[in-house]
């Protein structure tokens, strides 16, 4: 495996592995294969539950590629140079095809696509694909000719706020339909035939006295009985013959019920329990007297339990066996714990139609954004604040946090399932030793997280329903012994699970999501000296940490010019010898058409304007 990816990545990509085969399930079935001609190789590839991924020829792009394909989804590269990207996957072991290896993806490359022309997101690129990875930012580097600047126009402006916009309606448009929740009936508990596959399961069996029997009632079942503590204390009711269930296309069990307010249990056994009456898995739900309430009880929620204690030592569920399933009211939680909402005497428990199977909605983008981002638009133009910030938010460079921030909104506002992943500090550092990771919201923590482990946390964002609507940073965990710890597929699902919904933060102690703001001024050159000053940022400098920069071999096929705000020639140190027509590298034709895009963009927003002799990178397109 290249360095690149390391031994922390392939340790990720074990965890997330499980969550990825679940995903797979669970839209295969959904979606159309589309068979393509592939590049060169004279074969076809089919396109089905296929992951697109923008900014996939990047530096974090690239790990995200990676992890995908090796995790068994198939993966449509969306580049602007087919060839250029074919090289860059090649060093990481990846080929345009099958991977050739079981349990393994597929990559498919998709060349001429600039998601700042929005004409090359069409229909063709979305056929097959059902979800979206974005990884893209501003191309930075040395220019051609010498000092640095933004190559091929790709600025933060028209990548992180207009390309990412782009994309959000062109997911909107082809994956609208894609993005909906369904609840599939599985036991139908309407007709007395129905209930005669069910029988009683009361603590008789132990002595006591409850009781508890199924009725028939409108569109659905009752079940009723009365609930005596002393000498047993629960009511029990079971289907009897082996049921076949095959529910791993779901993502858990779905009910609508109207009870008394007590806390019941849905009990349930696979193939592998069929000769251990003692061993079950539980998951407990709520209810409110006298109303109606949708029960939805994931996978992950059923607790292994073995003679009313929890086996810690069994596995997780499987529910692609389910052969019994059951209902269950007890003055018991678990492991000898009161349950608090149960009452002795008569219980009554109305279900609607039967016990149903649910398959929640995943996001159909995630984003992969910066930490820092929030803060500086909360901060806005107030300098006393941003003095006192993270040198990320005083430098600002670009107006970058800015139109990344753009980019989120833009996301949020297409009306699809969506996840924002805002990294910390990007790092190579540690390459190979895996970490534990910690996630945030409200844009609280900074740090460093590597990029093998954004895409790993970006792979599991697809594959989680718990992911969509929410906003999370992550970043590499602090505590003393978190080096050297990999996370398990549980650990990755709760850096998701135990997050608020975006819609839901004020329910949180969070507030809501700022406005979009344009970008601050920037700061002045002694200011700007003295945040390069700051021992975090040489320490961050000095550890490669940092956005995307090429370097001067790639950089060398790009056509960039730079020009200043004011169309003259830039004259800071560093940059390149500018030609009488103020551009570096390039003819008049293309200073022009850069001043004139400069030009544009500030009329468009004259708040937006640069201090005279700011260099800004531009295209000659």
């Amino acid at each position: 495996m290249p360095a690149a990816f390391g031994a922390a990545g392939a340790a990720l990509a074990a965890g997330v592995a499980l969550l990825v085969w679940q995903q797979s399930r669970n839209a295969a079935a959904d979606t159309p294969a589309v068979t393509e001609p592939m590049h060169a190789a004279g074969f076809s590839l089919p396109r089905q539950n296929a992951v697109l991924v923008f900014g996939a020829s990047g530096k974090l792009g690239r790990q995200v590629v990676q992890q995908l394909v090796r995790s068994g989804r198939t993966v449509v590269a969306a580049v602007r140079d087919a060839d250029r990207a074919r090289a860059a996957f090649a060093e990481l072991g990846l080929q345009e095809g099958a991977a050739g290896q079981p349990e393994q993806g597929a990559l498919i490359i998709e060349g001429g696509v600039d998601i700042t022309e929005a004409p090359t997101l069409g229909t063709a690129l979305w056929r097959g694909v059902t979800q979206t990875a974005i990884a893209v930012g501003p191309v930075f580097g040395k220019l051609p000719g010498g000092g640095m600047g933004y190559l091929d126009g790709m600025t933060s402006e028209r990548v992180d706020a207009g390309g990412v916009a782009n994309i959000a309606e062109a997911v909107k448009a082809a994956l609208a339909d894609e993005a909906a929740e369904r609840t599939e009936e599985v036991l139908p508990m309407r007709s007395a035939e129905d209930l005669a596959a069910w029988g009683r399961l009361d603590d008789v069996i132990m002595g006591g006295r409850s009781s508890s029997g199924l009725a028939p009632a409108e569109d659905g079942a009752v079940w009723s009985g009365d609930l005596i503590t002393e000498g047993g204390g629960f009511c029990g009711t079971r289907t009897q013959g082996a049921l076949d269930l095959d529910l791993g296309g779901y993502d858990g069990l779905a009910l609508r019920v109207c009870g008394d307010g007590q806390t019941f249990k849905v009990n349930l056994k696979t193939a592998d329990q069929a000769n251990t009456p003692e061993e079950t898995y539980q998951a407990s739900f709520d209810t409110r007297p006298g109303e109606w309430v949708s029960v939805q009880l994931p996978w992950h929620a059923f607790v292994p339990v073995n003679r009313a204690r929890v086996d810690p030592n069994a596995p997780p569920l499987d529910p692609s066996n389910v052969r019994q399933l059951g209902l269950v009211l007890s003055r018991f939680e678990y492991n000898g714990f009161p349950n608090v909402n149960h009452h002795p005497g008569p219980f009554e428990l109305q279900i609607r139609g039967g016990i149903g199977a649910y398959r929640a909605a995943r996001p159909r983008i995630v984003l992969v954004s910066s930490g820092g981002v929030e803060r500086n638009a909360v901060i806005g133009d107030d300098a006393e604040a941003r003095k006192a910030d993270i040198p990320i938010v005083q430098l600002n460079p670009g107006g970058t946090l800015n139109y990344k921030y753009m980019g989120e909104a833009a996301v949020r506002g297409a009306g699809v399932p969506y996840t924002v992943i805002r990294s910390t500090g990007l790092t190579s550092e540690d390459a190979g030793v895996p970490f534990l990771l910690e996630a945030s919201q409200g844009d609280r923590i900074s740090g460093k997280i590597a990029r093998a482990e954004v895409a790993t946390l970006l792979a599991a964002a697809l594959c989680s329903p718990a992911a969509a609507g929410k906003t999370v940073e992550v970043r590499r965990c602090e505590a003393a012994d978190a080096r050297g710890r990999t996370p398990s597929p549980a650990d990755l699902e709760r850096l998701f699970t135990c997050a608020v919904e975006d819609r839901l933060r004020p329910y949180r102690r969070l507030p809501p999501m700022p406005g979009v703001v344009p970008p601050p001024p920037p700061p002045g050159k002694e200011r700007t000296a003295e945040i390069l000053a700051d021992e975090r940022v040489q320490a961050a400098a000095a550890a490669g940490r940092g956005g995307r920069v090429r370097e001067p071999q790639e950089a060398a096929a790009a056509r960039s010019v730079v020009v200043t705000s004011s169309g003259t020639q830039a004259e800071q140190e560093g940059s390149a010898p500018a030609s009488s027509n103020g551009a570096s590298g390039g003819g008049g034709e293309r200073a022009q058409e850069a001043r004139s895009w400069v030009n544009a963009w500030r009329a468009r927003s004259p708040e937006r304007a640069l201090p005279k002799d700011e260099p800004v990178g531009s295209a000659a397109r």
